[in-house]
């Protein structure tokens, strides 16, 4: 589960916004929500927010909802039993102070080693 996680991060979760919407859903529960409303609870434009939200619903990672015409879209966790495993892996290194700082340096791009800096 730790290999698929980090092949993740890697790929799917590479920027700030994505790993905050995650660890939003994680925390907050299977609540469905606009990207506006998204936008808000995380402080971060609504444009930005719904671009990871369609690059993270892609991915399946996040499970995206069209209302009526479509002109309604609401996001929400994923109800499938192993990306919520997956994803409970990534919460619970979240909240290790020492393993926030690596996956945050990881959705920045950066490699991690300070020597450089």
């Amino acid at each position: 589960m730790e290999s698929e996680l980090d092949l993740l991060l890697g790929r799917a979760i590479n920027s700030l916004p994505k790993l905050e919407i995650l660890v939003h859903f994680l925390r907050e529960g299977s609540d469905v929500r606009s990207p506006a409303e998204i936008g808000v609870r995380l402080r971060r434009p609504t444009g930005e927010v719904t671009t990871a939200l369609e690059e993270l619903a892609h991915a399946g990672l996040v499970d995206r909802f069209t209302l009526g015409t479509g002109r309604h879209v609401l996001y929400g966790a994923r109800n499938d039993t192993y990306v919520q495993q997956l994803l409970q892996v990534l919460y619970t290194r979240y909240q290790d102070l020492g393993a926030r700082r690596q996956l945050l340096q990881r959705a920045l791009g950066q490699s991690g080693d300070d020597s450089g800096s």
